[in-house]
């Protein structure tokens, strides 16, 4: 029974590729890492009654450059669910006493392939209206009417093709990125500011990240953000525990690997990673097998990459752990 259950969860997950890498015109394919992630979730029930409760795990996605599998999971969940933008969850069903403590239990088998936009091949097209229709409306993190920004947008930004516009870009946020860790999430209009050297990006990847889809999307460039986790070294163990967050600052970094970086649609391309924080440089189209994503956002917005790991609507959140086995 638990042999054919694990069958039908990869055969469900696979389902889910929109396409393999091979079908991605002018990429070239630089590397692949596999990798086997145990994670652990512990939950606790903080009210003086029963609670029941739905936990959503999310789960690494397949895309282009990425495939994913769930080994197990305990407790088992019930159902998988794809939200608006394409993300899946699993729905673990949790009952718990009064005060009790319980761990949701994962391994997740995910291979991840590094690539490059071969920009010799092809300089990129302006997407159809379609895309720039749904992909570059406003929201409260992404204020696209914000005149600032705007004008900054339009200054440092214009130009005649996508890939030259995404790439400028990516040069001017990363020269005014003041990195710090930011509990909440700051949205553009907040993380820019001015300072008396000019502009700054206050915050850490999430606020960065909005900053560089909203200019983007000012620019009529289909993007959204990106999130999961990032890893110094194949091999790493990683922890959370959000009991202390608040008080250790920049020290969360040293354990955890929460990560939010933009993605942007060119043709033919199609979506590329933008991720300048990956060494501090202006990666456009540069994707390193470091990188685990869990999910886009689009139109539904999870806060900050804190939060984003197993969502519970009753029960409490108190530490997550994962374990990262690169091969």
């Amino acid at each position: 029974m638990k042999k054919a259950l694990s069958i039908l969860l990869l055969i469900l997950l696979s389902s889910f590729i929109t396409v393999t890498h091979e079908e991605t015109k002018g990429v070239i394919i630089t590397g692949r890492v596999t990798y086997t992630i145990s994670g652990g979730f512990l939950l606790k029930n903080d009210y003086n009654t029963t609670i029941r409760d739905y936990v959503y795990v999310s789960v690494p996605q397949n895309t282009s450059y990425q495939q994913s599998f769930v080994v197990s999971m305990n407790p088992a969940p019930i159902r998988y669910v794809v939200d608006e933008d394409g993300n899946t969850y699993a729905v673990v069903f949790i009952e718990a006493a009064p005060g009790r403590k319980y761990w949701i239990n994962v391994t997740y088998r995910v291979t991840v392939y590094s690539y490059q936009v071969d920009e010799s091949a092809h300089k990129g097209a302006w997407p159809p209206f379609g895309l720039v229709k749904k992909y570059t409306t406003t929201s409260g993190y992404w204020d696209i009417y914000n005149l600032t920004l705007i004008e900054i947008a339009r200054e440092v930004a214009s130009a005649n093709t996508p890939l030259e516009t995404v790439t400028k870009l990516a040069k001017w946020v990363v020269q005014r990125v003041n990195y710090q860790v930011y509990m909440g999430r700051a949205g553009s209009d907040h993380a820019l500011t001015r300072t008396w050297r000019g502009y700054a990006i206050t915050g850490d990847c999430v606020e960065v990240a909005d900053v560089y889809v909203t200019l983007a999307r000012i620019l009529g460039i289909p993007s959204r953000t990106a999130f999961g986790i990032i890893l110094e070294k194949y091999n790493q163990d990683m922890w959370l525990n959000f009991s202390t967050i608040e008080t250790e600052g920049e020290n969360l970094l040293l354990h955890w690997g929460g990560h939010m970086w933009p993605q942007v649609y060119v043709d033919p391309y199609g979506w590329i990673d933008v991720d300048m924080l990956d060494g501090l440089v202006p990666n456009v189209g540069i994707y390193s097998a470091r990188h685990i994503l869990f999910g886009v956002e689009e139109t539904k917005y999870y806060g900050s990459s804190l939060s984003s790991t197993a969502i519970p609507s009753y029960l409490t959140l108190e530490y997550v752990e994962y374990h990262f086995r690169g091969e």
